[in-house]
C-alpha cells in the first residue's frame, strides 16, 4: 500500500475515533475541574449577562473566572454558544469536535515539516490517540483547546507566519493560566533561539522587535485583563481562598520529595512511560553521534526543557497538585522529538513500524492505569472514567425515587454542588461537600482522603444503602448511622 493511502487510512481512523467519542459523550455532564472552569463560569455569563466582566457585584469575581488567574475566554465562548444554539450539553461537545478538526489540520501541517510522508500517518495516530489528550477531548476540557492553540502557535512560528502565530498565541494565553505560562515560554525560547542563531546584519533590537510582534496583541490584552481584575477585586484568592493552599511553600523536604514523586508519576502515567524510555534512548544516540541538529529541532528541544523546568520550579515553591493533562504540550514535544530520533537512528523500516505499534499499544494501556484506592488517580486522563456518567444518573435517580432530602446529602469531588452545573437540567438540586450529613455519596472518582475512606468502612458509623458499579468505577450511597441514631 502506498504511503499516501496509509496516511488516508490513519486519518480516517482518527476521525472515526473522535466522532465516536463525540456521539458517546454528547449527553455526558461536565466532569472534574470543567464543572467550575467551564460550566459554572459560563452559567454566570449566561444568567447574568456579559456585563459581569466589568461588574463589582457579588457575582463578579467568580464570573470573570473561577480563580481569577484563569482568563474567562472559555466561559464566554460557552455562554455565547448556549445563547446562539441551545442550552444543551451537546453544544460543548460539538464545539470541541470542531476544535479537533482544526487541531488535526494544523498538526498535519506541522508534522510534515519533520517527517517523510511514509511516517506521517503513524505519527499523527500516536499524537492524537494518546490517552490524556483523547480524554480531554471527551470531557470538553479547556486543555484540549489549549493544546490546539499551542499547535497553531508552533506552526505559525516554524512556518514564519506571524498572523498565524498571533492567532494561536491569543487563544493559548486566554484559555487558562497554564496557557499563559506556555505562551510566555514559547516567546522567550523563540526570541533567544533567534538571537543565538542570527546570521544576518540585523541588530538584536530589531530581531527582538520582529519576533515579538505576533505576541504583542495577546500580551497587551493580558496585562489589561490582569490589571483590571486586580483593580476591581484584589488578589486572586481573596474571594476563593481554597485555592491559596496550592500556592504556599512546602513545609519540609519530605513534602518536596513527595511533590517530585507526583510530578514523575503524572509525567509517565497512562502509557507515557514508553515515550520517556525511547526519548532517553534517542538523546543518548544524538549525544554520541555529535551531529549538528537542524535549528527547528533545537527550538523544540529547548521549548520542551523550558516548559518542564517551569513545573519543576513549582515543586519547590508550591503545593500545586499535578495532573497528566498539565503536561500535554511538553509531552507532545517529547513525542515529536522521540519519534524523529527513532526514525533517524533505527535503519530498518519494519523495526520502526514495530516501535510505532508498541507505542500505540502502550497508549491503549493508558486507559487502564488504575491505582489502589488510597492513591489519587487522575480520572480526567483516562476513558476508564466513562461509566461514571451513567452510574451518577442511576444514583441520583435512586435518591429522587426514595424522596431523600438533598439538604441531608453530601458527597465527594465531582458529586457535590449544584446538579444544574453538571447536568444542565434547569433545576437546583444541591449536594453538600462535607461528610457530616445524614447521607454521603461515595465514589472512587472523588479521590477521598484516607481518614474518610477508613471511616466509611466502619460498619458502626456508615451503612451502605445502594451500590452502583461498572468497569473500574463505583458509586455507593451511605447512611450516616451516627446522625440517624441506628447504631445505638
Amino acid at each position: 500500500m502506498k504511503a499516501q493511502n496509509k496516511n488516508i487510512l490513519a486519518l480516517f481512523l482518527i476521525i472515526c475515533v473522535y466522532t465516536l467519542l463525540t456521539l458517546i459523550s454528547a449527553n455526558n455532564g461536565y466532569f472534574w475541574d470543567n464543572i467550575q472552569l467551564v460550566s459554572i463560569q459560563a452559567h454566570r455569563f449566561y444568567d447574568f449577562g456579559f456585563k459581569l466582566l466589568f461588574s463589582t457585584s457579588v457575582y463578579a469575581p467568580e464570573s470573570i473566572s473561577a480563580t481569577g488567574y484563569h482568563p474567562p475566554l472559555i466561559g464566554l465562548i460557552t455562554a455565547g454558544l448556549w445563547k446562539i444554539f441551545s442550552y444543551k450539553l451537546w453544544v460543548s461537545h460539538v464545539f470541541t469536535f470542531i476544535l479537533a478538526i482544526i487541531l488535526i489540520f494544523n498538526l498535519w501541517k506541522l508534522l510534515k515539516m519533520f517527517f517523510e510522508e511514509k511516517f506521517l500517518g503513524w505519527v499523527l495516530m500516536i499524537v492524537l490517540l494518546e490517552a490524556s489528550l483523547l480524554t480531554q477531548f471527551a470531557i470538553v476540557s479547556p486543555d484540549f483547546f489549549l493544546f490546539t492553540a499551542f499547535i497553531i502557535s508552533l506552526r505559525g512560528i516554524l512556518e514564519r507566519k506571524q498572523w498565524l502565530t498571533a492567532i494561536g498565541v491569543f487563544f493559548l494565553c486566554f484559555v487558562s493560566m497554564r496557557g499563559v505560562f506556555a505562551g510566555v515560554i514559547l516567546y522567550l525560547v523563540h526570541v533567544v533561539i533567534a538571537l543565538l542563531h542570527n546570521d544576518d546584519t540585523n541588530s538584536k533590537i530589531k530581531i527582538i522587535f520582529k519576533k515579538s510582534l505576533p505576541f504583542l496583541p495577546a500580551f497587551i490584552l493580558l496585562i489589561f485583563y490582569y490589571s483590571f481584575y486586580l483593580y476591581l477585586h484584589g488578589w486572586f484568592f481573596t474571594h476563593n481562598p481554597s485555592y491559596s493552599e496550592h500556592y504556599i511553600l512546602p513545609q519540609n523536604v519530605a513534602e518536596i520529595v513527595k511533590h517530585f514523586a507526583e510530578f514523575v508519576l503524572r509525567s509517565v502515567e497512562n502509557g507515557r512511560i514508553i515515550i520517556w524510555i525511547l526519548g532517553v534512548y534517542t538523546l543518548i544516540k544524538i549525544l554520541n553521534s555529535k551531529e549538528k541538529l537542524m535549528l527547528d529541532i533545537k527550538f523544540l528541544f529547548w521549548l520542551f526543557v523550558s516548559l518542564n523546568s517551569l513545573y519543576i520550579v513549582f515543586i519547590f515553591i508550591s503545593r500545586m497538585p499535578f495532573s497528566a493533562r498539565y503536561f500535554i504540550p511538553q509531552f507532545f514535544l517529547l513525542t515529536l522529538l522521540t519519534l524523529w530520533g527513532v526514525i533517524r537512528f533505527v535503519n530498518n523500516k519494519k523495526h520502526i513500524q514495530w516501535v510505532f505499534i508498541l507505542i500505540l499499544l502502550f497508549e491503549l494501556t493508558g486507559h487502564c492505569w488504575i491505582y489502589p484506592e488510597k492513591i489519587a488517580k487522575s480520572w480526567e486522563n483516562t476513558l476508564a472514567h466513562l461509566p461514571y456518567y451513567q452510574l451518577r444518573n442511576e444514583c441520583f435517580n435512586y435518591i429522587d425515587q426514595k424522596g431523600l432530602n438533598y439538604a441531608d446529602i453530601s458527597a465527594g469531588f465531582c458529586l457535590y454542588g449544584n446538579r444544574k452545573f453538571v447536568e444542565m437540567k434547569n433545576e437546583d438540586k444541591i449536594v453538600g461537600n462535607e461528610p457530616i450529613r445524614k447521607y454521603f455519596i461515595y465514589s472512587n472518582i472523588s479521590n477521598l482522603n484516607d481518614s474518610l475512606l477508613n471511616d466509611l468502612n466502619i460498619n458502626s458509623h456508615w451503612k451502605p444503602l445502594k451500590k452502583f458499579q461498572s468497569g473500574f468505577v463505583k458509586i455507593i450511597l451511605y447512611q450516616n448511622l451516627k446522625i440517624s441514631g441506628e447504631n445505638k
